[in-house]
Order: C-alpha cells, then structure tokens, then sequence
C-alpha cells in the first residue's frame, strides 16, 4: 500500500467523522467512531515525511499555513455553536485548534529535537557512559515547551496527539515491525486501555469473562472507538514505503476544503 493509498483511505476516514461532528443529531455515532483510525495514520506519515523531507523548516512553514487556513472553517464548523447561526462565528487562532495545530507542534518537536542533537554532535565531549546519556536526555528537554503549548491551544488531539507523532518518529517509521508496534501502543493507550479499565471499574468481572464481556458490550461506543482504531495499525503495517501519486498539496488543501463543504450545506438546510 503506497504513501497516496494510505492518505486516500485517511481522507474517507476523516470525512466520515467529520459529517458526524458537523450534524450530531442527524446522523449515526458510528461515523464517529469509524474515523478513530485517521490521527494514527496521519501521526504516522507525519512522522515519516520529517524522515524524508529535503528541508524541515519548509515543512513547518507549509503546516503553519494551513493550520491558519483551516481555523476559519474549523471553528465555523465545530466551534461556533452550529454553522447557520452566522451572529454565533467565532474564530480563534489561539484556542480549540485545529489538527493542523497538532501537526506542526510535532514536527517542531522533531525539528529541535534534531538540531539540538546536531549542535551537540559538533561539541567536544568526552566518549563516557555520562556523556552519552546526557547527549541523549538533552535534546529532549526543548520539546516539552512544544508540547505543553498544545494543551495551552488547545489542539485537536492535544497533547498526546503531538507526543505520537514524536513516537513514531523514534521508532523509525521507515521499520515495518517497530511502527507497527508503535501504532499498536498508541491505539491500545488512547481508546483499548480506557475501555478496558471502565469494564474492571464499574463492573465486577473476572478475567474469564473479558471476552464475553466485550462481545456483549460490541454497541458500546468506547469499544467502537478501539475496534476502528485498531484500522490503523493494520494500514501502517500494510505500507510499502512507496510514494504512489504525487498530490501533496492536495491532501494539504483536503482538510479545510472539506470542512468548508460541511459548512455550506449546513447553511444551504439551514436556509431552507
């Protein structure tokens, strides 16, 4: 499965989830929940496009862009108390940002994470077990600004979503086996570990009966959520390393051309 196959199969993923946020009443929770697998994916090639790309700092730029772009129809869209109500718009470039928000905060993360290795690389220290730690823990230390910045903006997935983006990056996406696992961790920790521990929680149930439990439980939305995710690593594992067709800009302008769909036919419905 290329790098194109992937981003397609994330892009149905999203609209689907998107068309539930964007009219809740009307439309099944499912949709919601089939979405559940996109961020993993998109978190994924993030990663792998920091791996290959000729200079990050155009990258960041380019995610920047976006990001402002898309906070129109977003906060039109999911943050304005319903799209219709035209007096209600509200945009906020500062608070309950988009996803794009979360991209650029993880590749910034990566970016310093890299340029500080660099800067530390160059510097004469000596070749002890103290030293290698110490060249190891420091480059990490100017990302946790970053990553407390979006929970300070409030971005779509927050800050966990800009920690597996770094995830992934650490565990060499270009490696089958490891960003498989990596993708298996960060499903099972965001939405198979809550789930899980809400069925220990509030039920009295053994071990025995997990499985029974979770079968009978199959409508929950929780379970939903986990079952969808686990999408994700199957699509990450599937990947071939390949490009496919060359439309980056046009997955770029996807995400805020689609919310602005959802938009116009709320005001079409609304006008009716």
């Amino acid at each position: 499965m290329t790098a194109f196959m992937l981003k397609i199969i994330a892009c149905v993923g999203m609209l689907l989830d998107h068309i539930y946020a964007a009219f809740p009443y009307s439309t099944p929770r499912l949709l919601n929940s089939i979405g559940r697998f996109v961020f993993p994916v998109y978190a994924y090639m993030i990663a792998q496009g920091c791996k290959h790309t000729k200079s990050i700092n155009k990258y960041l730029i380019r995610l920047g862009i976006f990001a402002l772009i898309s906070e129109i129809p977003f906060d039109i869209a999911f943050m304005s108390g319903g799209a219709a109500n035209i007096a209600s718009w509200n945009i906020n470039f500062l608070n309950q940002t988009n996803v794009f928000y979360t991209l650029l905060l993880g590749v910034a993360c990566i970016a310093v994470y890299e340029k500080t290795k660099k800067k530390l690389s160059v510097l004469e220290v000596n070749n002890t077990k103290k030293s290698k730690l110490f060249r190891s823990i420091l480059p990490i230390l100017p990302m946790i600004p970053l990553v407390i910045l979006g929970s300070i903006l409030n971005t779509d997935y927050g800050m966990l979503g800009i920690i597996f983006i770094v995830v992934f990056y650490f565990a060499k996406p270009e490696n089958k086996m490891t960003r498989t696992v990596a993708a298996a961790i960060i499903v099972f920790y965001e939405y198979g570990y809550p789930y899980i521990f809400v069925l220990f929680h509030e039920r009295d149930i053994s071990l025995p009966y997990l499985g029974q439990m979770i079968i009978f439980n199959a409508q929950s939305v929780m379970l939903n959520n986990f079952m969808f995710a686990l999408i994700a690593v199957l699509l990450i594992f599937l990947y071939n390393g390949k490009q496919g067709a060359n439309s980056k800009w046009a997955f770029y302008a996807y995400y805020p051309l689609h919310i602005a769909a959802l938009v116009a036919v709320r005001l079409i419905l609304a006008a009716r």
